[in-house]
């Protein structure tokens, strides 16, 4: 068995990027969603309208969820990439 670890730190780097701009996105734009809808009711009022809103709640339950839990997986990442640099660059 080998004692040696591969990194690819750019990757791990480049995946909490994209995360973190991901997540912010996804905050955004599901808030800006469930206020239009809500603005909807003055003009749309049918079932439709909420059946819409029904499937949005639902759908509501694992966003809100994942936003929760999502900055402890940046800050995660984040002490993850920097403990890996500080072993890259004691070895270089």
């Amino acid at each position: 068995m080998s004692d040696k670890v591969t990194v690819d730190l750019d990757a791990l780097i480049e995946f909490r990027s994209h995360l973190v701009s991901f997540n912010g996105t996804l905050h955004e734009e599901y808030s800006r969603m469930k206020n239009h809808w809500l603005a909807m009711n003055e003009v749309w009022s049918d079932a439709k309208y909420y059946e819409f809103g029904d499937a949005l709640e639902e759908v509501a339950k694992g966003i809100e969820r994942y936003l929760y839990v999502a900055p402890s997986h940046e800050t995660h990442l984040l002490n993850l990439i920097e403990r890996l640099r500080a072993v890259l660059d004691t070895h270089i």
